[in-house]
């Protein structure tokens, strides 16, 4: 069975910040798992 952590960040700026800081969470594994206004939850596989 396979075991995530989970992570919640709030970013605030506009587009270009948030997608540099989410790219930036993607290269070490994070995944986007949803959105609602500030706050982007991630998760990723625990190993």
């Amino acid at each position: 069975m396979k075991k995530f952590e989970y992570k919640c960040i709030s970013i605030l700026g506009g587009g270009l910040r948030t997608s540099k800081i989410l790219n930036e969470y993607g290269k070490v594994g994070w995944e986007l798992v949803n959105t609602s206004w500030i706050w982007h939850y991630l998760k990723r596989e625990i190993k």
